[in-house]
């Protein structure tokens, strides 16, 4: 049972098609997870937006990459993890960090097992962080700053994740990837 439209430019409502535009101009073609989000423009316009603040945020790549893909795994979102897998892989990302993320975090280095598990306490956290767990991040080295930028990466992903589960959102041969298959 299809539950969204999987839009196209010429399908999608007026105030998605600069936004699916955006994402032909960023990645080539317009990623299935964004053709079903356009029925919102205002949910795509907020995701887009996410997405650019948290790429441009105090994590570096890795670190980004370890917020996204956690998210997806910890949310059960294939698509997610298969895309910021792709995506992280063409960033530059150590093959065997997304292999880690994706099927063995306790074999992260320490610094990123730390945000591993901060990350994980954000995505579980049903609106209530533990102590504990700032305590445990901001120990490892990260600042305040790279703390709520863990929460905008989550919250950004969430987004996506959420949307995924109503479409059921395939994963496009574009973002296939070896580090997860």
């Amino acid at each position: 049972m299809t539950r969204l439209k999987k839009h196209t430019l010429d399908s999608a409502p007026a105030g998605s098609r600069p936004l699916l535009q955006s994402s032909i101009d960023g990645f080539g073609w317009i990623p299935w997870q964004s053709a079903y989000m356009a029925e919102s423009p205002a949910l795509l316009s907020a995701y887009q937006f996410a997405h650019d603040a948290f790429g441009s945020c105090s994590l570096n790549e890795e670190e980004r990459a370890v917020v996204w893909i956690t998210t997806g795994v910890l949310n059960q979102c294939d698509y997610t993890v298969q895309a910021h897998s792709w995506i992280a892989e063409r960033k530059g990302v150590d093959a065997a960090v997304i292999e880690a993320l994706v099927s063995q975090p306790d074999t992260l280095p320490p610094r990123l097992a730390a945000l591993y598990r901060f990350t994980r306490q954000v995505v579980l956290a049903q609106g209530q962080i533990p102590s504990e767990a700032v305590s445990a991040l901001l120990a490892a080295g990260y600042s305040q700053q790279n703390m709520l930028d863990v929460i905008l990466g989550v919250a950004q992903k969430t987004m996506s994740t959420l949307l995924n589960s109503i479409a059921q959102t395939d994963v496009e041969p574009q973002f296939q990837s070896v580090a997860t298959q």
